[in-house]
């Protein structure tokens, strides 16, 4: 089975795709074979990706939105999830910063409670300990 590796059977720079696999520490030379192989897969993997994102969407325009969804939803795209996180509003962050705040301070309150309890009673057992 001969394998076409001209750049003109890929969508995806062959160039790039070479640049970014050395990138990692543990390549040292990639052979034409394994770069054709990993840039036909990426372009694969990205149409596959565009096709149901834009099944999601309403009508002919893909968004960002659109992709992060299917990433959110699909558990086997877990890996995207901290690379493309679903957008939300600035009104969202900050009820959300809001109740992680509130949470927080609700926490630091039950600890400092816990906190002057474990006081006292050290020092009622110290003051205790003196009187003998």
């Amino acid at each position: 089975m001969t394998m076409p590796k001209s750049e003109r059977d890929c969508h995806l720079p062959l160039s790039r795709v070479k640049t970014i696999m050395k990138s990692s520490p543990d390549v040292e030379a990639v052979g034409p074979e394994p770069l054709y192989l990993v840039t036909k897969v990426t372009e694969l993997f990205v149409t596959d990706l565009a096709k149901r994102a834009h099944k999601n969407s309403k009508g002919n325009l893909l968004e960002y939105k659109h992709i992060a969804e299917v990433v959110q939803e699909d558990d086997t795209l877990d890996f995207l999830r901290e690379i493309m996180p679903k957008k939300i509003t600035v009104r969202q962050f900050k009820e959300i910063m809001a109740r992680k705040a509130a949470k927080g301070n609700r926490s630091d309150d039950e600890s400092s409670e816990e906190e002057s309890s474990e006081e006292e009673s050290s020092e009622e057992s110290s003051s205790e300990n003196n009187a003998d």
